[in-house]
């Protein structure tokens, strides 16, 4: 018996079995493409210009601000999960107290704020410090300073900054509690610190 024969004989397991071939071939495609681009977004997406400034306001208190900005070129909606900022002065004359809180923000997964597709955003922090026990400390490390040769003042203390996100991309929501296996394929996590340099 020829193949045509055959093909003839048995058209309808040849037809469904051409239609899934090309099913599956497509789904294949798909899956690659989207795969690609959730790895291209997890490349693109960058924190830029940090910017942080420390300067004396009202009643003699110190202002200490920092602001970075999420760069998202990808098609995707960006969905914050979590998000922090600290600000620490680095306190080398007390070995006990090495690290003067001066700042810090969290924003946590209730918050529901959003990075929509190719836009930049901008995140500004900033803490005032009036607390007269840490602006003591301040003072001493300046005075401690001073005995080494190096001068400083509030406004040029050498202030850390330590930022950190976590976003998840939102047009493949899932369960994320239920079905952890697929949260890095969705994940999106980026972090500056002033001590390393820019991003």
């Amino acid at each position: 018996m020829s193949i045509l024969k055959k093909v003839k004989r048995h058209w309808v397991t040849v037809t469904m079995y051409i239609v899934l071939s090309l099913f599956f071939t497509g789904a294949c495609i798909v899956s690659a493409n989207t795969y690609g681009a959730i790895a291209q977004a997890q490349r693109d997406v960058v924190l830029q210009n940090p910017q942080h400034d420390a300067e004396i306001v009202q009643h003699g208190n110190l202002n200490v601000s920092f602001s970075i900005q999420l760069v998202n070129p990808s098609r995707y909606t960006l969905h914050i999960y979590t998000l922090s900022w600290y600000s620490t002065l680095v306190n080398s004359s007390n070995p006990t107290d090495r690290a003067i809180q001066i700042g810090e923000d969290y924003v946590g997964p209730t918050q529901y704020l959003e990075v929509p597709a190719k836009t930049t955003f901008n995140f500004t922090f900033w803490s005032i410090v009036s607390d007269p026990a840490t602006l003591a400390k301040l003072t001493g490390f300046i005075n401690y300073s001073k005995g080494l040769g190096q001068t400083y003042t509030l406004e040029t203390l050498s202030y850390t900054h330590e930022f950190s996100i976590m976003l998840f991309i939102g047009e493949f929501e899932h369960e994320y509690i239920r079905e952890r296996y697929l949260n890095e394929l969705v994940t999106v996590r980026l972090g500056y610190s002033s001590e390393e340099g820019t991003p």
